[in-house]
């Protein structure tokens, strides 16, 4: 095992054990000290964690709600999270989807055209975040989230192989689309002006009828769906059907999820270290909106890695695309990609002939591995893009570049629209020609020429990344039986002008998704590591180490990197600090559950010293004066002391016996009742009005004895 990755997936482990060790010596640590936020998973084994089921609730959704790491979450039909709620998933969370259940297919041709209908009696599961709604699922490096199918056991068990078991996640945002209707209503919603066009998600159906899914609009482009990181989708993505072109085996407006949709989504959503493996269909779709994306892996998926669409204008940095050749869907090159970047299927009419907003993501630092039967990077119905310093191995074409539609790429080529700088092209085609490595698809004589000087001026050239992309799988267990390594060894440093000035983009001076010489971002919390994709001991792998995998187990492994279900956790965990009072000479293991004495006291809450028994410890006696007549008293005495009254005497102003020094009156006043002439009241020597108003002042007042 290579020492730096093992250092670097065991680093937190071993921080926590020391953490352990250290509360012996250091009691006071709390359970919140030990276990915070940068510790690794505290999470419960997957297989006692007890399941709860999640359904639509009759239209009202999830609410608001957070699912924990505590619970197995089995989604059974279409869950939506709708407008105005926010679903929190917490690190270490897992969410399975149900299968479909009552399965109907209707085909029916029309000449060239075959559409396809597909139907349950239960649909297979989804989870549908509304436009209005939040998601917050912020996994850690060591605590992801896990999106899979209802079946899966989560041992390890389960190869690449398994697609299509449930539906996946689809998130509607407010942004921008090319789009020009709903998909089912067929109403104009373009009339605001370009990328206002609103749609409904595919695949996805809402039987309240108050279409939750739909997506679009452009009334909140800078908009927050919330947070997708460290989460790992795997096993899905199920068909409503499609419209079929069988001459050109080309299927247009299917109607299937994908194992991560992501609709109109806006700039303000936060997306970062995802991975989408083994979907039926594409891995990651992203229709519109300009939301942005780090470290992303799409693996072994049956269509098309990824596929942007409907004037999707974001970013993505660190992206690995993988696919083998068993996962090529249709018989000719092309029908499946590691890209596929287009507007929309301008033949079905639900887009303008100008395919505004231009679907034209950029994207820099990407690895695409692939088979000769797939393309690299195909754009097509009014699809660009912006590529740089990326690396494309194995595929039949680097390229496949149309010009069929009346906006295809070849006119958003003469837009400048599409601009390919920098990338790295390998074992594309049958040579390292530029004409090998694109594949100009169009009706124009010169259109290849045309697209090859661009490409040859703008260093785009077929050089060897010098790492292994080769890869098998085996087919019994799906299990990758032959392992890639992905650093490029060539030591190829792209110039600065190739280097994004967009701060949003990390200043990475390689080539491809992976740092040479850095640590592999998809160690430590992956299923395609699980899996077997990166070579044991190279230094972006980590060699699988069965075991005990949690802390909390009696024989918690610290080398382990999979866990192998051996873990106990019963008649080991308790006090293990002598000096506590709880101490448990039986326990080995922790369990931050000791108590300790307070100072004085003993362990029942017994003074340890009182000589006068009054319940107060000796140490804690305060003496000082008790009486609250006294100048002196102190409320917090405990014990009697002597009392000071020096402060006490007559305090009124009018009387014979007056103290001026008193401040406390003791009840000892004398006043003079001898008065000459009682009528004065005010003593001036005159009886006047003054006096009967001195008097009717003075009225039903008490005068002191």
């Amino acid at each position: 095992m290579n020492n730096k990755l093992h250092n670097q997936c065991s680093q937190q482990k071993i921080v926590v054990v020391l953490l352990g060790i250290m509360s012996f010596a250091f009691p006071f640590l709390t359970k919140a000290q030990t276990t915070g936020g940068s510790t690794p998973c505290a999470c419960p084994p997957a297989a006692s964690r007890p399941v709860v089921i999640v359904t639509d609730n009759s239209g009202q959704g999830t609410g608001t709600v957070t699912w924990s790491c505590d619970s197995i979450y089995v989604l059974q039909e279409y869950v939506f999270v709708n407008p105005g709620d926010t679903l929190t998933i917490e690190p270490g969370a897992i969410i399975k989807g149900a299968p479909g259940v009552g399965f109907s297919e209707t085909t029916f041709s029309v000449g060239n055209i075959t559409d396809q209908t597909i139907t349950y009696t239960t649909y297979p599961a989804s989870l549908i975040i509304s436009r209005g709604a939040v998601l917050i699922a912020d996994g850690t490096p060591d605590c992801a989230i896990t999106f899979t199918y209802e079946a899966d056991p989560l041992d390890g068990s389960v190869g690449v192989d398994v697609k299509g078991q449930w539906g996946g996640l689809v998130i509607c945002g407010s942004g921008a689309t090319n789009t020009l209707f709903y998909d089912t209503t067929g109403f104009p919603s373009q009339i605001l002006g370009p990328g206002t066009g609103t749609d409904l998600a595919e695949g996805v159906l809402d039987f309240t009828n108050t279409f939750r899914h739909v997506y679009g609009g452009n009334t909140d482009p800078l908009g927050s769906s919330g947070i997708l990181r460290y989460a790992s989708f795997r096993h899905g993505s199920t068909s409503l059907g499609y419209h079929q072109n069988t001459s050109t085996n080309e299927s247009n407006n299917g109607n299937e999820t994908n194992l991560l949709q992501l609709c109109a989504v806006g700039s303000g959503t936060q997306i970062d270290h995802v991975e989408v493996v083994s979907s039926a269909d594409d891995g990651l779709q992203i229709m519109g909106g300009s939301v942005s994306l780090k470290h992303i892996a799409a693996g072994f998926n049956a269509e098309d890695g990824v596929e942007f669409d409907q004037g999707w204008g974001g970013k993505i940095q660190y992206l690995l695309v993988i696919n083998d050749s068993s996962e090529v869907v249709g018989d000719s090159l092309g029908i499946s990609n590691a890209f596929d970047i287009e507007g929309d299927d301008w033949e079905e009419s639900n887009v303008d002939i100008s395919f505004m907003p231009y679907t034209n993501p950029t994207i820099i630092n990407a690895t695409l591995i692939g088979p000769k039967s797939q393309s690299g990077l195909r754009l097509h119905n009014g699809g660009a893009t912006r590529m740089s310093n990326n690396i494309f191995v194995g595929f039949g074409q680097g390229i496949d570049f149309e010009d069929h539609d009346p906006c295809d790429a070849w006119e958003l080529f003469l837009f400048h629209e599409y601009e390919m700088k920098n990338n790295h092209f390998w074992d594309c085609g049958d040579s390292t020609s530029v004409y090998d490595m694109i594949l100009y698809d169009g009706n124009l004589g010169y259109g290849p020429v045309a697209i090859a000087s661009d490409f040859t001026a703008n260093s785009n050239i077929a050089i060897d990344p010098m790492f292994d992309y080769t890869l098998a799988i085996d087919s019994i267990t799906g299990m990758v039986s032959d392992p890639v390594f992905l650093e490029p060894g060539n030591g190829a440093v792209p110039a600065l002008e190739f280097i994004s000035p967009d701060p949003w983009f990390d200043q990475a001076m390689y080539f491809g998704a992976f740092e040479p010489g850095g640590a592999n971002w998809l160690t430590c919390w992956s299923y395609l590591e699980q899996v077997g994709l990166f070579t044991v001991g190279d230094s972006v792998s980590l060699a699988s180490v069965p075991g005990c995998i949690y802390l909390t187990a009696c024989n918690f492994n610290i080398d382990a990197t999979i866990d192998d279900g051996t873990c106990i956790f019963d008649g080991c965990s308790g006090c293990t600090d002598v000096a506590a009072c709880n101490f448990d000479p039986a326990a080995i293991i922790s369990n931050c559950s000791c108590i300790y004495t307070v100072v004085g006291y003993d362990c029942s809450g017994i003074c340890i010293v009182d000589t006068d028994m009054d319940g107060v410890c000796d140490q804690f006696e305060v003496i000082g004066c008790q009486d609250p007549n006294a100048c002196d008293f102190l409320i917090s005495a405990t014990d009697s002391g002597v009392c000071d009254y020096s402060c006490l005497g007559c305090t009124y102003s009018s009387a014979t016996n007056f103290n001026l020094t008193a401040s406390l009156d003791d009840g000892t006043c004398v006043f003079s009742l001898a008065n000459l002439c009682p009528e004065d009241i005010n003593n001036d020597g005159f009886v006047t009005s003054t006096d009967l108003i001195d008097l009717l002042s003075a009225y039903g007042s008490v005068c002191a004895p």
